[in-house]
């Protein structure tokens, strides 16, 4: 057999292995597309997006699932592991996903608050106490927060923490991404102010972090080892963790940045240590995670099916209900508009429980649906799942500084091919 029907059959296994049970391979023929009102013709062209971003240099691999009605219509693995590594990429290729870590994150703290060990409006030093000592920054300034920072302000980054610290060199500053494990990164992220009063804007943050280091500490459990009990393990995400073991790394993409001053991608170096290879030396749980993009799937199907997959139930369909609503005051969502429009938040964006949502598709400016929830990695894996039109998208790719609008890109290559809208 020659290698390319090889590599093609192997996608096929794997596709059947990582997606749920009731999700069967790719359909393929118009007849089943059609079933779920999609052109099989019009579905192509996502294939062909693909294939032109890797053949024009703009990626180096890029995986791409779409499911509609829980069936999954699309498929495809096109280009290599990276510019170091010419293995073809596969359905099974490891990415580091970054910030999609955060919506995981925040599941893992809802199931808590299902069984009762918090509410939202809760403040977050009832748990992390070190937090009783943190100070807000203004003009120069120190002085204590106007009010306290609450564990919904935690999963709407509303609670007055950042990423990037404009103090960051002062004496005794020690940068928390640097931090061991997740107990000291706590201990270093309180010695920084804040950058506002809690609940005074939406600031993008280290603040799912701390909403990992409030499950480790409620669960008695490591961050790792609570997510693989309680998410993982239930859903089938084999390949999703904080640490890739040595006998995985051969499946995992190499890392690019593209650089704006020649226009192309290069290689962004990995250190090579022995032992699990690590995005964050601590269970970083805004963007530590390692997964596929079949896992991804599992994760954002179980939130399709309001919190079950294949007979096991993660959370309640109402807390996913609630997760996935806008939480943000219209203060916020008003004033994103237009060139000043915050960019992480994107146009016509809110933002729910540790996810993104739509909120005007108008105001966006590309094709969605209100309602639509999402998020992306820094190195350029996306997804969405859109209750309206019953699609979930996931692409993956592993490039960082992104010049191109794959997010965008994908959205009229899905949308384009329904050919029956359930929006009202």
């Amino acid at each position: 057999m020659e290698r390319q029907p090889l590599i093609m059959m192997r996608r096929i296994v794997f596709i059947c292995l990582l997606l749920p049970v009731s999700l069967s391979a790719a359909a393929t023929d118009p007849a089943t597309l059609e079933a779920q009102d999609i052109s099989a013709e019009r579905m192509k062209r996502v294939d062909d997006l693909a294939e032109r971003y890797v053949e024009e240099g703009r990626v180096a691999g890029i995986v791409t699932l779409v499911t509609r009605h829980g069936v999954l219509v699309q498929s495809s693995a096109r280009g290599t592991l990276g510019l170091d590594n010419d293995q073809p990429v596969q359905i099974d290729t490891l990415f580091r996903i970054y910030s999609m870590t955060k919506a995981i994150t925040a599941v893992a703290a809802l199931v808590l608050y299902e069984e009762g060990h918090f509410h939202l409006d809760d403040p977050v030093e009832k748990f992390l106490p070190l937090f009783r000592n943190i100070r807000v920054q203004k003009n120069g300034e120190l002085r204590p927060p106007k009010t306290k920072m609450t564990m919904h302000q935690l999963f709407t980054h509303m609670s007055g923490l950042g990423y990037q610290y404009d103090y960051a060199q002062e004496p005794g500053w020690v940068d928390p991404a640097t931090s061991p494990d997740l107990d000291i990164f706590i201990e270093q992220l309180v010695q920084l102010p804040l950058q506002n009063d809690p609940g005074e804007v939406w600031r993008y943050s280290y603040a799912s972090d701390v909403l990992g280091a409030v499950v480790q500490r409620i669960s008695g459990m490591p961050l790792a080892e609570f997510l693989e009990t309680r998410l993982f393990k239930p859903l089938g995400m084999h390949d999703t963790a904080f640490a890739l073991p040595p006998e995985k790394r051969h499946r995992l993409a190499s890392n690019h940045f593209w650089n704006m001053d020649n226009g192309a991608m290069q290689l962004v170096p990995d250190e090579e240590k022995s032992g699990p290879y690590r995005v964050a030396p601590y269970d970083a749980g805004g963007h530590g995670l390692i997964s596929t993009a079949g896992d991804y799937l599992r994760f954002l199907e179980m939130l399709r099916r309001g919190g079950e997959l294949d007979g096991q139930r993660i959370l309640g369909a109402k807390t996913v209900r609630f997760m996935t609503r806008n939480h943000l005051p219209k203060s916020i969502t008003d004033a994103n508009i237009g060139p000043d429009h915050d960019p992480m938040l994107g146009l016509g964006g809110g933002h729910g429980l540790g996810i993104g949502v739509y909120i005007d598709p108008v105001r966006r400016g590309v094709l969605s649906s209100a309602g639509e929830v999402d998020w992306g990695g820094v190195a350029g894996t996306i997804y969405w799942w859109d209750p309206v039109e019953d699609v979930i998208v996931l692409a993956m790719t592993q490039l960082m500084n992104s010049p191109w609008r794959l997010r965008d890109d994908m959205a009229v290559g899905v949308y384009q091919a329904l050919t029956a809208s359930n929006e009202k």
